[in-house]
């Protein structure tokens, strides 16, 4: 059969999800038509759901309204001796999502070495920070061998993987059912005993030690070691500690990983120009990309289409996964690439507390999931699994659908959630964009490399963007994310960085100019104490904030430990700190707007330009994870002009807006419905939810939001 009869086969459409392959004219994007995607992983090479089962489940996938699998595609699984490549069953899962209109991911699993490649190079074995070599382990989720042995930067070991990328874009590119390639699953090492210390990539750190500073003596110097004597006496540091050579080896660390993202991008273009590249992250850039190279926002530059994963074992709500990779993908769409279906029982003890994904076996709670998904503006919500796994550790863990592919409770659910998101008057929200938000939230990469550095791990830098985005949103506003660069920055009137403490003068320099053209920029305590070497300074603040400001602190005490329930008065009221102290001097041109206890200054800001800068002297958004701050502190904190949603009821509000179109979501993630005010310029259509009252004269609404559910309105502003 060929492609153009294999085509007037199927029940797919230019219109439809599978504008299936990019090659055929008028194809579109699922991330650019206006649906909103459910879907899963299915197919993982090994560990698979039964033969006799796959043209049932595509069946059943297609009835409940799923329109996109990802299949993982290990390279040990694919590649079985050295050229010869097994595909068999990735096309026979590619023809059945074809002809059940669905459309097919291919995830590249490179991290699943070829255990022959692994037996032929024992010298290019992921050496760890102990100085043992990696074996060839199993794959938790794929129950197969080589996991993570092997490392790129051995010649031997990327040409071969460049053979294999090629090789399957070679196999499936036009395939009408292939939408594209998903690079580097969830982008980062996940843990620091990850990372590599083998001689390839001792060489590439010295290499790029080279390049970037030329000589020895001029590292040397900058490193505090005059005596070092030649590049190839440099070795990367083990052990997590506040010197030079360990914070430039995290910055090599982020740039290595990010040189092997972009090669995968451009080996599988190179092969097929008219596939997607699409990736996803883990959401957790705020913790992750100093210690294991998990950074959200260099991952979302290699490709067309965004997401993440959001593992309920990482210690933040899935509200903030979406905001920081909606931050992360700067416009692009975003997907929710794996969400979770279920708890596990990997590991788990008498005695343990009970883990926040058990609560992930009720209906109403993937509901919730679901819907706060959407309402951060991603445009796919996917399972990690569509039915579950029947071998390793993680059997019968996280899945929609029974270990026998039969429909339950979860799946019902799913299939209710995708049959309202294609009803005619609910998909003009697919084609809405978030409104931007007044404040962001600036990460930034020193502040972070310095807290692993100082303390080996990131927790208390974390932490503040944690309570910061909590007590934001509890203070009814919406949080973008951003990194300290003019062009992220430029959509917003307030930037808020939480632990500042370490800087390059280039990030400052940003900053500072970012609010000099009229931004108000709010920095907590010990701004650019350190620059990105964590020198410090004797005079502070320093560098562009010194020249505004001037030698204005007089105290400061990094005793983290000590400083739990340090408060500051306002004239707004109280604003509870943490972690850090530091007091100031009043001097001309500076308002002091904050005291501690004794009466010191604890807050004080200056206009500058047409801006303003506020500097905290303590770290208000670690304090934050156990209370939240007034609406009226923070809105005099943040001088933000913009209107404010309510926050009846822990209701989280969001807007979306489309030419003439706006659109309001309130998403109640408790257990009782409740009611909720919100702004609303017309008389509106109700997609979700109730309307219990419009007001014409104060343009509001008030709804009634079902327990786990939510309201949605749309409006017409023309």
């Amino acid at each position: 059969m060929n492609r153009r009869h294999f085509l007037k086969t199927t029940s797919l459409t230019s219109a439809g999800l599978l504008g299936a392959s990019r090659g055929l004219a008028q194809a579109a994007s699922p991330w650019s038509a206006d649906a909103f995607h459910f879907g899963a992983v299915y197919f993982r090479g090994q560990n698979n759901p039964p033969r006799e089962d796959w043209e049932r489940d595509h069946r059943v996938a297609a009835e409940d309204g799923h329109t996109l699998f990802r299949h993982w595609v290990p390279w040990n699984v694919v590649e079985v001796s050295p050229g010869k490549f097994v595909w068999d069953d990735y096309a026979t899962m590619l023809d059945l999502a074809a002809r059940h209109g669905i459309g097919v991911v291919l995830a590249e699993m490179l991290v699943d070495f070829p255990e022959w490649l692994i037996a032929a190079h024992p010298e290019a074995r992921i050496e760890m920070a102990s100085g043992q070599k990696r074996q060839s382990e199993m794959h938790i989720s794929s129950v197969n061998g080589g996991h993570h042995a092997l490392c790129l930067n051995h010649p031997a070991v990327s040409e071969a993987a460049e053979r294999f990328l090629t090789a399957m874009a070679d196999r499936f590119r036009g395939h009408p059912a292939l939408l594209g390639y998903d690079i580097w699953n969830e982008c980062t090492q996940y843990v620091a005993e990850r990372l590599c210390f083998c001689s390839a990539c001792q060489q590439a750190f010295r290499d790029g030690l080279k390049a970037t500073h030329g000589d020895i003596a001029t590292l040397a110097k900058r490193w505090h070691r005059p005596s070092l004597p030649a590049f190839d006496q440099i070795e990367l540091p083990r052990t997590p500690v506040l010197f030079p050579d360990f914070l430039d080896s995290i910055r090599w660390r982020n740039d290595d990983a990010h040189h092997w993202m972009r090669w995968r991008r451009d080996v599988l273009r190179k092969a097929d120009p008219k596939a997607m590249i699409i990736a996803h992250g883990n959401a957790k850039t705020h913790a992750d990309a100093s210690v294991c190279v998990g950074d959200d926002f260099r991952a979302a530059d290699h490709c067309e289409v965004f997401g993440y994963t959001h593992y309920f074992g990482n210690g933040h709500p899935v509200l903030l996964s979406g905001d920081l990779i909606r931050g992360a993908s700067q416009g692009k769409p975003f997907w929710r690439a794996e969400a979770i279906g279920g708890p596990q029982w990997f590991r788990r003890k008498i005695g343990d507390p009970r883990p926040v994904m058990d609560e992930l076996n009720d209906p109403a709670a993937i509901r919730l999931d679901a819907l706060i998904t959407m309402a951060t503006g991603a445009t796919a919500y996917m399972n990690p699994r569509w039915r579950s796994l029947l071998d390793g550790p993680l059997f019968n863990a996280f899945g929609w659908y029974a270990d026998d592919g039969s429909r339950t409770a979860k799946s019902a659910e799913i299939k209710q959630l995708a049959a309202w998101a294609a009803q005619p008057d609910v998909r003009p929200l697919w084609k809405m964009k978030p409104v931007r938000s007044d404040v962001a939230i600036v990460l930034v990469d020193e502040a972070q490399d310095w807290c692993y550095a100082m303390q080996g791990d990131t927790t208390a830098y974390a932490g503040c963007v944690r309570g910061l985005h909590r007590g934001l949103t509890a203070a009814g506003l919406t949080c973008d994310f951003a990194k300290p660069d003019a062009a992220m920055l430029r959509a917003h009137q307030v930037a808020y960085v939480p632990f500042p403490v370490a800087m390059s003068g280039q990030t400052l320099s940003t900053l500072v100019t970012w609010a000099e053209a009229g931004g108000h920029l709010v920095l907590e305590a010990c701004a650019g104490y350190f620059d990105e070497i964590a020198h410090s300074f004797p005079q502070q603040p320093n560098r562009a904030l010194g020249d505004l400001f001037g030698p204005i602190v007089e105290h400061g005490s990094f005793a983290l430990d000590q400083h739990e329930g340090l408060k500051i008065q306002s004239a707004a009221g109280e604003l509870p700190c943490a972690l850090y102290r530091q007091t100031f001097r009043a001097t001309e041109g500076i308002e002091v707007l904050g005291h501690y206890e004794d009466r010191s200054p604890a807050i004080v800001r200056r206009k500058v330009g047409t801006g303003s800068i506020t500097l905290i002297g303590s770290n208000p958004s670690y304090a934050m994870n156990k209370a939240a701050p007034s609406r009226a502190v923070l809105h005099a904190l943040l001088q933000s002009k913009g209107e404010v949603d309510s926050v009846e009821n822990q209701c989280v509000v969001r807007h979306f807006a489309s030419g003439s179109r706006t659109a309001t979501w309130a998403v109640n993630p408790t257990s009782k419905d409740c009611e909720i005010t919100v702004r609303a310029p017309s008389t509106p259509s109700v997609l979700r939810g109730r309307l219990l009252n419009y007001d014409a004269g104060t343009s509001s609404a008030k709804l009634s939001v079902p327990a786990r559910d939510a309201a949605v309105l749309l409006f017409e502003t023309r």
